[in-house]
């Protein structure tokens, strides 16, 4: 998912219609077919070419709208959001299952700038599935921009009760709870509860920062959140140039009087061992969760968020992966097995420019895998 906000929704939001199920000998399917492979390898201007072509052979509407749907998603990793839109927008209207499409077309519209068509086809979800936590989520959102705080905390309670394990919903909540009753201990509360659960969602930390800041005027720990929010998020975060400022401002390279949490290897290496039973297993979320707990018990480890980077990698997470790699490089930047994947990683989001200077960092210390990734990318920016 893109980050365009400072309140962010969780990857994965798009929901894939599968009706392609055949042998690829009607009309459409083998172009179709072709497409999702395609897309598969990162290769979206070759699979938005096929999606298009099989969305003209197609006939039956169910498979239109299935076609029409995955390339609204192929448009949307293009950054083509109002052309995302308007296929999501015909997958919707072709289709009797409306809940997949309308919440696609809800997302789309909504980054698009288009908040009351947004509105719209998230409502048009939850009239469906009432307990649409994403639909619930997105709906929040949109009540955010309005400045209707009562509103806003309404529904992303009701989103948050479904799934409480999505941090970017817990994240949106404290911030509308925060407004609503000016409540700066509580969105306190919430916010380091989601740092704690998951120590690579960068916007929980810098909303702790802002809040520490301006609400609660504890200057020290603002600068301790910036901090780590700009560790987190490494150069590519959406709100890096404001945490720059802010650490800036209040001094950059004071000491926080937050006490540093203190480490606890053994339950480290209980998760660490849980995690690689369950990534042996390919249950690669559940891997994740593991993880991302023996981080929290003990962030020290390299070898840690460069396990939790290659789960992410084999679940299809490839951002995910690339942050992951970031926080290993940051424990020790000659690290080559982390540098390796995040040129990789860097790679399969079609992202060249980072994937090569990545590649170029990994040959000053592993000169044959370097070249190797170096000329793999060359190769694949030609496909």
């Amino acid at each position: 998912m893109k980050h365009k906000n400072l309140i962010t929704l969780t990857a994965g939001v798009f929901v894939t219609l599968a009706l392609f199920v055949g042998c690829g000998e009607r009309s459409g399917e083998k172009e179709y077919n072709n497409a999702v492979d395609a897309w598969r390898d990162g290769d979206l201007v070759r699979a938005r070419t096929l999606f298009e072509k099989s969305i003209r052979k197609t006939s039956r509407n169910e498979k239109k709208s299935a076609a029409l749907n995955q390339l609204g998603m192929v448009l949307w990793e293009l950054n083509e959001d109002e052309a995302a839109a308007e296929a999501f927008s015909k997958s919707s209207n072709l289709t009797e299952s409306l809940t997949g499409a309308n919440l696609n077309l809800g997302v789309a519209l909504f980054h698009a700038g288009r908040y009351d068509e947004a509105e719209v086809a998230l409502n048009n979800v939850l009239g469906a599935e009432p307990k649409n936590q994403t639909a619930l989520a997105m709906l929040g959102l949109l009540e955010i921009r309005k400045r209707d705080w009562p509103a806003a905390s309404k529904e992303l309670s009701k989103s948050v009760t479904i799934n409480p394990a999505d941090p970017a919903a817990q994240n949106a909540l404290a911030l509308a709870e925060l407004h609503q009753g000016n409540n700066s201990e509580r969105a306190i509360q919430r916010l380091k509860q989601v740092a704690a659960a998951y120590p690579d969602y960068a916007p929980a930390a810098f909303n702790l920062g802002t809040i520490h800041e301006y609400y609660s005027k504890e200057r020290a720990d603002a600068l301790s959140w910036y901090e780590r929010y700009l560790g987190i998020a490494g150069a590519d975060g959406a709100q890096v140039p404001a945490a720059n400022r802010a650490v800036a401002r209040l001094g950059g390279g004071a000491t926080s009087q937050t006490a540093a949490p203190q480490r606890d290897p053994q339950a480290a290496a209980r998760y660490l061992a849980a995690a690689a039973t369950l990534h042996g297993q390919k249950k690669y979320a559940e891997a994740v969760a593991r993880y991302q707990k023996a981080i929290a018990a003990d962030p020290s480890q390299r070898n840690t968020y460069y396990n939790m980077a290659l789960a992410y990698y084999y679940d299809g997470k490839h951002a995910e992966a690339a942050r992951a790699c970031d926080a290993a490089l940051r424990i020790d930047p000659s690290y080559a097995d982390a540098r390796y994947m995040l040129s990789l990683s860097y790679a399969k989001l079609r992202k060249w420019n980072d994937a090569e200077r990545a590649a170029k960092e990994l040959a000053k210390v592993d000169s044959a895998r370097g070249e190797q990734m170096i000329k793999y990318i060359s190769d694949a920016r030609k496909r």
